[in-house]
C-alpha cells in the first residue's frame, strides 16, 4: 500500500511539472501539491530510505545524454547527446560530475528570482528545448510571479527539457536552514525507496545524494536526488536506454548553479561548464 501511494506520489510530482507552458494551472497546483502531500505520508509512514536524496523537490526521470567523444573531443572531456528520434541530434551531453561531496553551506536562496537562475536555461542545455519552467511556494500554494513575489518563503522551481525522445527534468526547494533541507531529503528518499525504485551505487553530488533506478513514463528512468546546504534538488531522465552517467553529469551542472548562488554569484554552469 505504502508504495502504490509513493508511486502515486512521484507520479503526481512528474505529471505537474510536465503538462502546460509556463507558469501553472490551478489544476497542475493541485495535482502537485497533493502529490507532495502523499510523498509526505509515505515518509512519515515509512522514515527514510537509507543513502541521500531529495523531496517532494525530487522526482525521477532518465535521459541517455552521453556519447562517446573520438579524438581531441575525447581527450578534452567534450561529448555529445545520442540522436534519439529526429531532435536529439546535437544535443550537448553533460561533462563529468562530482565525485566528493560540496561545501555544506548554510546560505538560504529564499528568492523566487534567484531559484528561476539556479534552474538550467536554454544556455546552460545548449541543444535542448525548454518546455516548461515555473518557480512556486514549496507548498505549491502560490505561483511566484513579478507582481506576486514570493521572497523570503520556502520555495520550490522546475523546469523540463527535451531532445527528440530525451527528457530532462530539474526541480529545486530551498530550505530555511540545512536541518530542514535534511528533513525534507529524508522525504524523498523515503518516496523512491517505497516506489518502483531501486538504489545505484554512485559517487556523491553536493552535500549528500543518491541515485534511483526505475520505470518512469513508458520506461527506465533514473532520479537523483540530492542535498546541497540548504537545498534540496533532484535531476529525472528518461526516454531512452537508462543512463546513469548522464543523468549525473545534469546533476553535477546542477550542484554547481545552486552552489554559485549560495557563494553569491550568478548562476552560470553550464553542461561544459559543470
Amino acid at each position: 500500500m505504502a508504495a502504490a501511494v509513493a508511486a502515486g506520489a512521484l507520479m503526481g510530482v512528474l505529471a505537474g511539472c510536465s503538462s502546460g507552458s509556463t507558469g501553472s494551472s490551478p489544476a497542475g497546483s493541485d495535482a502537485a501539491k497533493g502529490a507532495a502531500g502523499a510523498a509526505s505520508a509515505v515518509a512519515s509512514a515509512t522514515g527514510p530510505a537509507g543513502g541521500e536524496s531529495g523531496a517532494g523537490a525530487s522526482v525521477p526521470a532518465s535521459a541517455s545524454a552521453s556519447a562517446a567523444a573520438t579524438g581531441a573531443g575525447a581527450a578534452s572531456g567534450a561529448a555529445s547527446a545520442p540522436t534519439t528520434g529526429g531532435g536529439g541530434a546535437g544535443a550537448s551531453a553533460p561533462p563529468a560530475g562530482a565525485a566528493t561531496p560540496g561545501a555544506d553551506l548554510e546560505a538560504v536562496l529564499l528568492d523566487d528570482k534567484l531559484v528561476g537562475q539556479v534552474l538550467p536555461d536554454a544556455k546552460a542545455m545548449a541543444g535542448w528545448e525548454e518546455e516548461k519552467r515555473k518557480v512556486d511556494t514549496i507548498d505549491h500554494a502560490t505561483t511566484c510571479t513579478a507582481s506576486v513575489p514570493c521572497t523570503g518563503k520556502p520555495l520550490s522551481g522546475s523546469v523540463r527539457f527535451s531532445s527528440g525522445d530525451l527528457v530532462a527534468r530539474f526541480i529545486v526547494e530551498t530550505l530555511p536552514t540545512r536541518d530542514a533541507a535534511k528533513g525534507k531529503l529524508k522525504e524523498s528518499y523515503a518516496s523512491y525507496g517505497a516506489g518502483p525504485f531501486r538504489k545505484v551505487d554512485s559517487p556523491v553530488l553536493g552535500s549528500e545524494s543518491q541515485v534511483f533506478q526505475g520505470q518512469l513514463g513508458e520506461g527506465e528512468g533514473i532520479g537523483i536526488v540530492l542535498r546541497s546546504g540548504t537545498v534540496v534538488a533532484s535531476v529525472t531522465t528518461e526516454g531512452g536506454p537508462a543512463d546513469v552517467a548522464a543523468a549525473r553529469r545534469f546533476g553535477a551542472m546542477l550542484v554547481k548553479r545552486i552552489e554559485q548562488a549560495q557563494a553569491g554569484r550568478t548562476p552560470d554552469a553550464g553542461l561544459g561548464l559543470a
